[in-house]
C-alpha cells in the first residue's frame, strides 16, 4: 500500500508505503511520514529532512514541451490511479515558470522498479500500451538498444522555490561495455528477458525500468528509463538523444 503520494511544500511529491492500509506509512531510508515537530519546508532554509521518495519535483528545458515558462513547478492535488486497463497513472495539476497561477492537468504513467517502490515515466502519457505487469514479465527495449547518449534528470531534495530553482539535464553516455560517462560516472546493467535497469552515478544506484517514451506533443518516440535510489530516495530519469538535437 502506497500512501502520502502529496506535493511537500506544494512543490514535491513524495511517497511512502506500508503493508498495512493503516501503517506505518514510511519511506525507503525507513524514515516514518508522520512528523513529531516543526520542520520549515519552503525557502531557501527549508529542512523537511527529506523524507519520503521524491518521485519528482520542479523541473524544465526537458524534451520539447516542459521547457521556458512551460518548465513545471508546484505539482500538486495529485492521485495514483490503478486502472482497469491494467496501467497505474499519475494525475495531478501543476503550475509552471513564470505562469503564475496558471495550471494545467499533467498524466504520467507509472511503474514499480524491482523493489517495489513507484517510479513515473518521464513523459506525459500519450497512449503507450505497455502494462505495469508487462514490465517485469517482458523487456521493452532489446539490450542492444539501450546503449547511447542521455539527457538526465536528477530529482534532488532542497530547491530553493522563493528563488524558483528548479532541476534541468545533464548529458551522460551509456556505453556498450556497461560504463556510464559524461557529467556523472559509473555504471549500468539490465535484466535479461524484463524491463528493469540499474544505474549507479557517482557510486548512488538507482533502480528503475527501461521503456519507449513519445516525447510530447510530437509523435517522436525515445528509448528513456525512471529510476530511484533507496538509498536516498531520489529518482532520476533520462532519454536517449543524438547529440546536436534535443
Amino acid at each position: 500500500t502506497y500512501g502520502g503520494l502529496e506535493a511537500a511544500g506544494g512543490y514535491q511529491m513524495r511517497v511512502f508505503r506500508s503493508a498495512n492500509p493503516d501503517g506505518p506509512y514510511i519511506d525507503s531510508k525507513n524514515t516514518s511520514a508522520i512528523y513529531n515537530s516543526y520542520r520549515l519546508n519552503f525557502g531557501a532554509n527549508a529542512n523537511d529532512s527529506n523524507r519520503g521518495e521524491n518521485i519528482f519535483g520542479c523541473y524544465g528545458n526537458w524534451g520539447y514541451q516542459t521547457r521556458g515558462i512551460y518548465s513545471e513547478r508546484s505539482q500538486g492535488h495529485n492521485s495514483i490511479i490503478a486502472a482497469p486497463d491494467g496501467r497505474t497513472y499519475l494525475v495531478y495539476h501543476s503550475r509552471f515558470q513564470n505562469r503564475y497561477e496558471s495550471h494545467e492537468v499533467r498524466v504520467h504513467q507509472v511503474f514499480q522498479n524491482e523493489d517495489g517502490w513507484l517510479v513515473a515515466a518521464p513523459f506525459e502519457y500519450t497512449g503507450e500500451t505497455v502494462t505495469s505487469e508487462q514490465i517485469s514479465t517482458t523487456q521493452q527495449i532489446a539490450t542492444a538498444n539501450i546503449p547511447g547518449h542521455y539527457k538526465l534528470l536528477v530529482h534532488r531534495y532542497g530547491l530553493d522555490h522563493t528563488a524558483k530553482e528548479m532541476v534541468t539535464p545533464v548529458e551522460i553516455e551509456l556505453k556498450d561495455d556497461g560504463t556510464v560517462t559524461g557529467a556523472y560516472t559509473g555504471t549500468w546493467t539490465n535484466t535479461v528477458g524484463k524491463s528493469y535497469v540499474q544505474i549507479t552515478l557517482d557510486g548512488i544506484t538507482y533502480k528503475g525500468v527501461m521503456v519507449e517514451q513519445t516525447m510530447e506533443p510530437t509523435n517522436e518516440k525515445v528509448v528513456a528509463f525512471t529510476a530511484m535510489s533507496s538509498s536516498n530516495g531520489i529518482n532520476i530519469w533520462g532519454y536517449q538523444f543524438t547529440p546536436d538535437e534535443h
